[in-house]
């Protein structure tokens, strides 16, 4: 079993950690911390768990308990937790926070945790996993094909479309940034990602942000030029996904009830007619595929089990 505990467990994301690593089949929760009081019942501040977890806020993390530590919360508080909590030799670390998605790379302690586009290294490379932006995520699913086949090479549009759970009415996001400040720092999590997968990427990326009404959804349009006709930009996609578990290329429009609680992410591909230009759309539940699903597919993989396992989820009902 994989010994596991929580750092900020009071966060949105760490609540639908709760509710997959439970039910992980090869997990046992062994701790969880956060803002609250310690001896604070976990099932009276994560929805929908009470029958199915004892648990208690605990007052300090047991780090010499656990194989595994899922870092939540905002920046400054995960910033400060490693600051305090020196890191045992062999603990593994995912961090949710975004506070490590720009300074990943071959010389740095922290990997890119993007399944898709970071299996080998996942599996074994690395101990400590930074889990992408969740519209870096949705972006970078949408056009990995291209870039593994370097053939980016025009001035990329994103179009990012969020439901509150990503984007409040206050106009601030899961991390806490305002609009622009996360718009810019997606963006640039995008352009350092697709660097790693296409060297000769140089194009500028445009990030623009609109609400969905959808609470749970995050859609993204990737539009640039190709000149790949449809039938082979098809199979460029269905190549690359064919191994992997949780990405889908779809032929209809997307709807939020595809993907809703579940860690799927749908594909679907629309090319001009006359304009050269190819849209992608992905879309994807913004807090599980966009971020705690991700941690998970992450762990599957740093302790070698299958990807699917403990994330066969739930989608909406009708």
């Amino acid at each position: 079993m994989i010994k596991v505990g929580i750092v900020g467990c009071d966060h949105l994301s760490a609540a639908e950690l709760v509710r997959i690593l439970i039910n992980h089949p090869d997990v046992e929760l062994m701790w969880a911390t956060g803002g609250c009081d310690a001896g604070t019942r976990l099932d009276s501040i994560v929805p929908g768990i009470i029958g199915e977890c004892d648990l208690v806020v605990a007052d300090e993390p047991a780090l010499a308990d656990v194989n595994l530590v899922y870092l939540c919360g905002s920046r400054a508080d995960v910033s400060a937790w490693m600051a305090s909590h020196p890191v045992p030799d062999g603990l593994k670390l995912i961090d949710l926070s975004g506070s490590h998605n720009l300074d990943h790379g071959e010389a740095v302690a922290w990997k890119y945790g993007l399944s898709e586009m970071q299996r080998r290294v996942l599996v074994h490379d690395t101990d400590w996993v930074t889990v992408p932006g969740n519209a870096a995520t949705a972006a970078l699913l949408a056009l990995m094909p291209m870039a593994r086949n370097l053939l980016l090479n025009s001035p990329l549009s994103l179009h990012v479309a969020m439901g509150e759970m990503a984007l409040a009415s206050d106009g601030r996001t899961l991390d806490g940034l305002t609009a622009d400040e996360w718009a810019m720092e997606q963006q640039r999590e995008v352009v350092m990602a697709l660097g790693q997968c296409q060297s000769s990427f140089n194009q500028p990326v445009e990030l623009t942000i609109s609400r969905l009404a959808e609470r749970r959804a995050l859609a993204v349009a990737a539009r640039f030029k190709c000149g790949v006709d449809d039938e082979m930009v098809r199979q460029l996609y269905e190549q690359y996904y064919d191994d992997h578990n949780f990405v889908f290329l779809v032929d209809r429009p997307i709807v939020a009830a595809d993907v809703e609680n579940t860690n799927k992410c749908l594909i679907r591909l629309d090319k001009g007619d006359h304009t050269g230009d190819l849209t992608v759309h992905a879309v994807m539940d913004v807090l599980l595929k966009g971020s705690a699903g991700t941690a998970v597919h992450a762990m599957n993989l740093l302790f070698g089990l299958h990807e699917r396992v403990g994330l066969a989820l739930k989608g909406t009902g009708c």
